[in-house]
């Protein structure tokens, strides 16, 4: 058994953090498959992956770790959630997600990826990158920990 030296882990990927905040909503997933924490947009009634040029007003929510939740245990990977499913979507809370790029600090500005020029679209980053990034209604709530996960509030 490990233990904890450092710090206590920030959580795994889509993990509603503080549960007492947070507006949850039922969404079907629509033709591609998703994973936990993942930011999302709505698209014909259903859920889908933000694409290359979508903007901030674009972002619907985050895609909700599932509880209980089997696959993943002792893993930060994200779990996968498959297309034509119904999922939660944090709409406003605060939730662990991994961190792509930068270094978050508490009350920093939460950065989405929209180009695809030096990263995945809908990696969550902690710096604006002009063309590349955008401020969404977010902050982070501290920095990653040893897994790259951290906290965010979303909406609030």
């Amino acid at each position: 058994m490990g233990f904890i030296t450092t710090r206590m882990p920030s959580g795994f990927p889509g993990e509603v953090t503080r549960l007492d905040s947070a507006v949850i909503e039922p969404c079907q997933v629509g033709d591609a498959d998703l994973v936990n924490g993942q930011p999302v947009k709505m698209a014909n009634e259903k859920i889908v992956p933000l694409e290359a040029g979508d903007t901030a007003a674009d972002l619907y929510g985050f895609l909700c770790r599932s509880y209980p939740s089997q696959g993943g245990i002792g893993s930060t990977e994200p779990e996968t959630v498959k297309a034509g499913t119904v999922a939660d979507v944090l709409r406003s809370g605060y939730m662990a997600v991994p961190l792509a790029v930068g270094t978050g600090s508490k009350g920093a500005v939460v950065y989405l990826r929209v180009s695809a020029a030096s990263g995945a679209v809908g990696d969550i980053e902690a710096a604006l990158v002009a063309d590349e990034t955008v401020a969404v209604n977010a902050t982070f709530m501290g920095a990653a920990d040893a897994d790259g996960i951290t906290e965010i509030a979303y909406n609030i």
